[in-house]
């Protein structure tokens, strides 16, 4: 695999919870995005999480801040539609495109083949690796996670994902345990708790907790970054539903305008060092 990636954005305080707890089945918060937009203007619901930074969070002031409400505010403006944000919990994001009650997903959702019989997906805005993150005092040198390596111990995974899948399938049979939590906030905590050992997801999550001080003398990567296998998704792209061709058409037409004149490159290091795409 290719050298760490390290990713720079504005960082949390302590390794303590990023958001407070979103009750199940309902959108938690509606906010106009686009800018320049009159009343004539089509309304767009984008869907998301708005629990996954550096992507997407709630800053000091409890507003949506991060890359994918950037993204979204670039890509209304760029189709001149009006554009709002509506926050679910994660198993209610493509519920809530299939029955209508949102246009569409920018929650950097991994395209996956099941995931493909529910609604349809954009072309990637992004393609973020996986990696693993311990506290330096559980003195992993391993190169590589396998599951000789890792037997009796136990790994932290956000559930619902493709980083809960690759683990399952990676980790099959073995010694291995996996505990899993509902959002990134959550599992950060328990790995501050001593609950898991080591803990498996996005390195851009990882890359904004690692940015404080605080807590890249006492967590650091461990292991090897994982990137293109099949598990983990095609890239994080913006879905749909299935019938709605025409807006996947105008969301493609949309990127491939902000990536040729520069503007998604601003966007992305902004919140990134590397590139994510």
């Amino acid at each position: 695999m290719k050298k760490w990636i390290v990713i720079a954005v504005a960082i949390i305080a302590a390794p303590v919870l990023y958001f407070s707890l979103i009750p199940k089945n309902t959108p938690t918060s509606s906010t106009q995005v686009a800018s320049a937009t009159t009343e004539s203007q089509p309304l767009l619901r984008i869907a998301l999480e708005g629990k996954y930074p550096p992507f997407e969070y709630l800053d000091k002031n409890q507003q949506l801040v991060g890359f994918n409400i950037d993204l979204a505010n670039a890509l209304c403006k760029e189709m001149a539609v009006k554009c709002s944000i509506e926050r679910y919990e994660w198993d209610d994001l493509i519920p809530a495109v299939q029955t209508k009650k949102a246009d569409a997903i920018i929650a950097t959702m991994s395209i996956t083949d099941e995931r493909e019989k529910l609604v349809q997906f954009t072309q990637p805005y992004a393609r973020v690796p996986a990696a693993y993150l311990a506290k330096n005092n559980r003195q992993f040198i391993l190169p590589v996670m396998t599951p000789e390596r890792l037997a009796g111990k136990t790994i932290g995974v956000v559930s619902n994902t493709t980083f809960a899948n690759y683990l399952t399938t990676e980790f099959d049979n073995s010694k291995v345990k996996l505990k899993h939590y509902p959002d990134a906030d959550a599992l950060l905590l328990g790995m501050n708790n001593n609950e898991v050992d080591l803990v498996f997801g996005d390195s851009a999550v990882f890359g904004e907790f690692l940015r404080d001080p605080r807590h890249a003398k006492d967590y650091n990567y461990v292991g090897n970054i994982i990137k293109g296998d099949p598990r983990l998704g095609r890239g994080e792209a913006i879905a749909l539903a299935k019938d709605d061709h025409e807006m996947v058409a105008k969301f493609n037409k949309a990127l491939d305008q902000l990536i040729k004149s520069g503007q998604y490159q601003e966007m992305q290091f902004k919140y990134f060092t590397l590139q994510i795409l």
